[in-house]
């Protein structure tokens, strides 16, 4: 049988936690031993763990042959990232891109309503997390705001100066962008793309280089659910559409995440 031409795997991750958090109503925070046990199984079963500049090789170089792909991303910047990610990341070596709102450093997710005043990295901390050799920083906006229908203006504020902050701050060029909430429209795609990134990550939506789609693992998540998502073709398509079919799509997610509460 012919091997099939395969384009990396872009997973989405927020927080961490021990457990679950029972103030999580968005299920954000997911279990560090379910973490880990998802990225295990990808290199049991062969994955390759891409960094940013891997990922960008492979996706200008078009669809390629060989063994399957991923690229770990982390939204918001919560401080479980470095004290509890980033221990899995380093002992399983794993490479992961952060991408944090640079107008928040060090305050917290005001956006959250539960769990309310989740802390975020402050710039010592996001400092070291740039310097370690398998995280680099990404820029998620300034403040966590929803980018469609902004004017000029405010996406400039957004997307070129949240970039220099961010720069500033770790002393580097910034390379890529995550949409907050993964919106977008033509105008902020623009934006992204004039300021210079060289890609930037939705959630659901493709809609070329400056909106590349990811796959969302949550608290719900068990490992059948997983493997389920990252194996599926075009799972991303058939779970954006099911956002049209609200109770459908309860029932799938309830089917695939049976057992949740524990790891598998």
């Amino acid at each position: 049988m012919p091997v099939l031409p395969r384009e990396p795997v872009v997973l989405m991750y927020h927080g961490f936690c021990r457990g679950r958090l029972p103030n999580d109503p968005e299920n954000l925070f997911v279990d560090v031993d379910r973490f880990e046990q998802q990225l295990r199984w990808l290199l049991d079963q062969g994955w390759r763990a891409l960094d940013l500049d891997e990922y960008l090789a492979r996706r200008r170089g078009g669809r390629r042959l060989g063994p399957r792909s991923f690229l770990v991303t982390i939204d918001d910047g919560y401080t479980s990232v470095l004290d509890l990610a980033v221990p899995v990341l380093e002992r399983l070596g794993v490479p992961a891109l952060l991408y944090v709102p640079s107008d928040l450093v060090g305050r917290t997710a005001r956006w959250l309503s539960s769990p309310a005043d989740e802390p975020l990295l402050d710039a010592d901390a996001l400092r070291h997390l740039h310097g370690l050799p398998l995280v680099e920083l990404g820029v998620h906006g300034a403040d966590h705001s929803d980018l469609r229908r902004r004017p000029p203006g405010e996406l400039a504020h957004q997307v070129r100066q949240a970039h220099d902050v961010l720069a500033d701050l770790v002393g580097a060029g910034v390379r890529s962008f995550a949409y907050p909430y993964g919106t977008h429209d033509p105008a902020a795609r623009a934006a992204v793309a004039a300021a210079g990134f060289d890609v930037a990550f939705s959630v659901f939506d493709d809609a070329g280089p400056y909106a590349v789609s990811r796959i969302d693992v949550n608290a719900t998540d068990t490992l059948a659910s997983f493997r389920l998502k990252v194996q599926l073709p075009h799972y991303r398509l058939w779970w954006s559409a099911l956002d049209r079919a609200p109770v459908i799509r309860r029932q799938v997610r309830a089917l695939a995440t049976r057992g949740a509460g524990r790891p598998r």
